[in-house]
């Protein structure tokens, strides 16, 4: 007795579909179907909001780094018997008042952070690699970054909610002015960017392990050079922001029980960190250097040109450690540079441009058209 061969069967329905959109496209009369675009039913379009929710859908809710996030909170919060009215709501206030919190905390952060990056670039030097006389490609912003940065809005705000309510109650965080010592105060500001990187420096490099990437990480890294302050720092998958805001959490609790910690030198904390993220994401020159801490937007432009290198944010000693560390290089020959009084007069060498890109297609056109990436 023979045996069908199931590839048969999907041939014979390949071409079934193939004719109808044969038919389809030659029949001057009007359905309620959609016309067949080239290549048959298998390559029809959705509308834009459709894909968004389907990305949306694929993406968070049925994504595996989502369901492990959402597993692992709920025996926390069962373990510690903290309601999900707790976790949103610590300070027990009313919706309008929540609302109003939101508020004024996406006002500190777009009007007073991110506003104090875009007072100081125009006074600073752009990076080497974006002096170009073409630009560098940019991501253009669409309803699945917006999603994600609504959802990550929401986030900071639960966040900066349960960190100010620790730092109001918690008996091992000092409070009084007159208790600010050289320990709980400039040491553990030092101590909390130590720690806090020591922390994420693997994390980052575990979400770029290839089985991993695709989950979460990859989203954040469609910008080979983001330009846009907080809008390209804060567009991630929530499940990144999470985990980097958990281990912020527990760098606070590691400093307090070691070396002590006075709520000035979180608060210092928290602005360094949220003006250095920022900055990390526009395409100005900014180094900050002080007994081992080496912040640089450089390090970090690095690491979205080279995926593989540069995972700390502030503390590249970790990066060394590592193995991963990568010095800054423009992309630019100096040669051209020098002819060029400082500019690139022949166009731009491939390292300067995403692994995915064509630099003859840039040297021809001035950009670049974004592909699929790897996973």
């Amino acid at each position: 007795m023979k045996t069908r061969d199931k590839s048969d069967g999907r041939s014979v329905w390949k071409k079934i579909r193939e004719e109808f959109c044969v038919k389809r496209r030659r029949s001057p009369k009007r359905t309620l179907l959609p016309a067949c675009p080239l290549g048959g039913m298998d390559k029809l379009k959705q509308p834009p909001l459709l894909q968004s929710l389907h990305e949306v859908m694929r993406t968070i809710v049925f994504n595996p780094a989502s369901a492990l996030v959402v597993v692992i909170a709920a025996a926390l919060m069962r373990r510690s018997q903290m309601s999900l009215a707790a976790l949103l709501n610590p300070w027990e206030v009313s919706l309008l008042m929540w609302l109003s919190g939101y508020a004024a905390v996406r006002v500190a952060l777009l009007g007073f952070v991110d506003g104090v990056v875009w007072f100081l670039a125009p006074r600073l030097p752009p990076l080497p690699s974006r002096v170009g006389p073409k630009p560098v490609y940019q991501h253009q912003i669409n309803a699945m970054d917006v999603t994600y940065l609504l959802i990550n809005s929401t986030i900071e705000y639960v966040f900066a909610q349960q960190i100010g309510h620790l730092l109001w109650h918690a008996p091992f965080i000092v409070r009084a002015p007159e208790l600010l010592g050289l320990l709980n105060g400039p040491l553990a500001f030092w101590l909390l960017l130590v720690v806090d990187d020591m922390l994420y420096a693997p994390l980052h490099r575990f979400m770029h392990l290839q089985s991993i990437y695709k989950y979460v990480h990859k989203h954040h890294h469609r910008n080979t050079y983001p330009a846009r302050g907080y809008i390209d720092a804060a567009n991630e998958h929530p499940v990144e922001q999470i985990s980097a805001l958990t281990l912020h959490w527990m760098a606070v609790h590691i400093v307090a029980f070691t070396a002590g910690l006075h709520v000035a030198a979180v608060g210092a904390h928290f602005g360094f960190k949220a003006l250095g993220a920022c900055f990390n994401h526009t395409g100005y020159d900014v180094r900050v250097a002080f007994l081992g801490i080496d912040y640089s937007v450089r390090s970090h432009e690095t690491h979205h040109r080279k995926p593989t290198t540069n995972y700390a944010q502030y503390v590249m000693f970790w990066d060394r450690i590592m193995g991963t560390y990568r010095e800054y290089e423009s992309g630019w020959e100096a040669k051209d540079v020098s002819a060029a009084g400082g500019h690139a007069a022949d166009g731009p060498a491939a390292d300067r441009l995403p692994a995915w890109a064509d630099p003859a297609l840039e040297a021809r056109a001035g950009h670049v058209a974004e592909r699929a990436h790897a996973d």
